[in-house]
C-alpha cells in the first residue's frame, strides 16, 4: 500500500531538512527535483521568496509531505522521478516552490520527501484549503496512471481509475 503523509510541524530547518534529504546515502542527484526552485540552490530561493514578503522569520518555514511507494515497486530511477514529479505538482495548487528527493539507498521502501515552501511565490501562506483525502485522491490518479495501486482512505482503498 502507497502512503501519503503531511508532517506540518518538522522541527528542522530548511537548512536541516535540505542535508536530510540530499544525504548521498539515501539518495543520489538524478533522484532530487525542484518545482519552481533550482534544487542545488532551493535553501537560499525559498528563503529568497520568504525574505521578500516576511521581514521576520517563519516559526514553520516548510511543510514536508513524505510519500512512499508499494514495497517491491521495480521502476527505473527517471520512471520514479517522473512519477514523484507529478505527485509533487497535486501538492501545490499555487506557484509555491517544492525540493522532491527520492530516497531509496539503505531502505526496503521507495519514498520520496517534498520541502514545500510555506511562502508562495505570489506572498501567499500555506493554507490547506483541501483536505488529505482530497490530496490522496490527486496522487491516486497519478498512481493509476503507472499501474500502482492507490493510497488507501476510510478503511479502503480508492479503486476508481481516472481515464
Amino acid at each position: 500500500m502507497s502512503i501519503l503523509k503531511f508532517e506540518n510541524r518538522t522541527p528542522q530547518s530548511l537548512e536541516a531538512m535540505y542535508a536530510y534529504m540530499t544525504d548521498e546515502r539515501k539518495t543520489d542527484f538524478h533522484s532530487i527535483f525542484g518545482l519552481g526552485v533550482n534544487p542545488q540552490n532551493a535553501v537560499q530561493d525559498m528563503k529568497f521568496v520568504q525574505d521578500l514578503y516576511f521581514w521576520s522569520s517563519l516559526f514553520h518555514p516548510y511543510i514536508q509531505v513524505i510519500f512512499c511507494f508499494d514495497a517491491g515497486v521495480s521502476f527505473d530511477t527517471p520512471a520514479l522521478r517522473e512519477i514523484c514529479m507529478e505527485i509533487g505538482h497535486c501538492l501545490v495548487l499555487d506557484e509555491r516552490q517544492v525540493l522532491g528527493a527520492i530516497h531509496y539507498k539503505n531502505t526496503d521502501k521507495v519514498h520520496c520527501h517534498y520541502m514545500i515552501n510555506y511562502v508562495s511565490v505570489t506572498g501567499n501562506l500555506y493554507r490547506q484549503q483541501y483536505s488529505v483525502i482530497f490530496y490522496k485522491k490527486q496522487v491516486n490518479q497519478v498512481l493509476f496512471k503507472y499501474g500502482l495501486n492507490g493510497i488507501e482512505f476510510y478503511g479502503m482503498q480508492q479503486q476508481e481509475k481516472i481515464g
